[in-house]
């Protein structure tokens, strides 16, 4: 039997990290074993233990290799903010919700390490870096608000820690009630129920 090129080792990779995802996400991670995450990519078990050590290690390389739309988006409007501080925020909100739409592997993602109902042995190891992200999400929408305080767009006694946990709170509810019910149109949704706080936010 011929030996495996770098090229096709990293392919099988791909696959069974793509599987695993696909069905880590629909099943549940507890509900999901590695030999059915094998048989599925179409290898034997034995090369899945090749590339991971376990269902922890697998997940743990799942959570490195796909990325969720919050830094991109962020970017894109960090410049903008200068002109209008709440219009980027609008559009950083906008802009990952609409993201969620379209991306199939982030909805998995965020359905895998976000919507656990109770804490799970095999993601222990990656407690602290997802709750990391949590934050960085919360420090990345209290740049914007910090902005529009300096653009007195808002009252300087507006708390960006606090405005930032509601539209993250509200920006979870709306992902997690989209993805039960994808029926919803998430964008137009996110935009009625941002319109909806940005009315009640005090103004100068």
């Amino acid at each position: 039997m011929a030996r495996r090129t770098r090229e096709e080792a990293e392919q099988t990779r791909q696959s069974l990290l793509a599987t695993a995802l696909r069905l880590f996400s629909e099943q549940g991670i507890t509900a999901t074993t590695l030999k059915q995450i094998a048989a599925e990519a179409g290898v034997t078990h034995g090369a899945l233990y090749w590339h991971f050590k376990n269902r922890a290690d697998l997940l743990e390389q799942i959570h490195l290799e796909y990325m969720l739309p919050f830094e991109a988006q962020y970017l894109e409007q960090r410049q903008a903010v200068q002109q209008d501080a709440l219009a980027a925020l609008e559009l950083y909100f906008l802009g990952v919700l609409d993201a969620f739409r379209r991306d199939v592997q982030a909805q998995q993602l965020y359905r895998v390490f976000y919507m656990q109902a109770q804490p799970l042995s095999d993601l222990a190891p990656l407690q602290e870096r997802l709750m990391a992200n949590r934050e960085l999400w919360l420090e990345q929408q209290k740049f914007f608000i910090k902005q529009a305080r300096k653009q007195k767009q808002v009252r300087k006694k507006t708390v960006p820690a606090e405005l930032a946990q509601s539209l993250q709170i509200l920006l979870d509810g709306l992902l997690m009630h989209w993805l039960n019910e994808p029926e919803t149109d998430l964008v137009s949704e996110g935009k009625r129920l941002l319109a909806l706080v940005q009315q009640g936010l005090p103004q100068k």
